[in-house]
């Protein structure tokens, strides 16, 4: 069991060119000196479950469900001992609390994986939408039924964070006028999601705006037959209204782009 608690374990400030402890997305091979796949996924966990103490019979049973609590906790000790010598050499000494039955990351708010981001500058994720990484990408045989429901619960809520960030900074690119920005966010979330019809008139006002209302129609008909072909729907008033605003407001744009595709057609 999980405990908040004040320890003797001192966090040491990092220098602020320290890299992010990068823990979306798929590693060709663990970073010096890990040896252990399981370490890495034990940091992710316990990145993610930061500021308090956790039971070492816990961390043992749930990356070693299949061992006994004596092998298991051998196997813990020596995970801990290797990823200790990581943590002291790329988060700083006393990040990592290592007692004699509990272990825990301890430190304060400042970023220190890149999964942080998700609540502190998510704006400095958004990078990571279209890449469609996940976190501890290709880990999940390294636990039992309880380390996989973890998680897929983490995954789903950082995707539930990070696609909320991407939709406020979408929509304030939208409001200042942003276009090329408001583009490249409505487009990571139209690919994350091609059947939200929010995400679709994102992507047109983005087009309109940029000076392309003939790629904001494109986007229009192309979400319309998806729906109608995928779900038997139809768009609603407000997409439908939103592509008259946008096809009434730059009818000779459009009429020049629709030329100009023909053209090259």
């Amino acid at each position: 069991m999980a405990v908040t608690s004040k320890v003797s374990c001192e966090w040491s400030e990092m220098g602020q060119g320290r890299q992010l402890v990068q823990l979306m997305g798929r590693n060709e091979g663990l970073p010096a000196p890990l040896i252990y796949r399981k370490g890495w996924a034990l940091l992710g966990y316990l990145a993610v479950e930061s500021n308090r103490l956790h039971s070492r019979t816990m961390l043992a049973s749930l990356f070693w469900p299949g061992l006994g609590e004596t092998s298991a906790l051998t196997n813990l000790r020596q995970v801990l001992s290797n990823l200790n010598r990581y943590c002291s050499q790329e988060l700083g000494p006393g990040v990592l609390c290592i007692e004699r039955t509990r272990v825990g990351l301890m430190r304060d708010a400042q970023p220190l994986f890149d999964v942080d981001l998700v609540r502190s500058a998510p704006c400095r994720l958004l990078q990571m939408v279209p890449e469609q990484r996940n976190f501890l990408d290709d880990m999940e045989d390294l636990g039992g039924v309880d380390f996989l429901s973890w998680l897929e619960t983490t995954r789903q809520e950082m995707e539930r964070q990070l696609v909320d960030a991407t939709e406020r900074c979408c929509d304030e690119s939208l409001e200042a006028g942003e276009w090329e920005h408001a583009v490249m966010l409505a487009r990571a979330l139209v690919e994350r999601d091609p059947w939200s019809e929010a995400h679709a008139r994102r992507m047109m006002r983005a087009h309109a705006g940029i000076g392309m209302p003939a790629s904001a129609s494109h986007v229009y008909y192309r979400f319309e037959a998806l729906l109608r072909e995928e779900l038997g729907l139809a768009t609603a008033v407000e997409t439908r209204e939103l592509l008259a605003q946008i096809n009434a407001s730059s009818l000779p744009s459009l009429q020049s782009q629709e030329f100009a595709m023909q053209a090259t057609a």
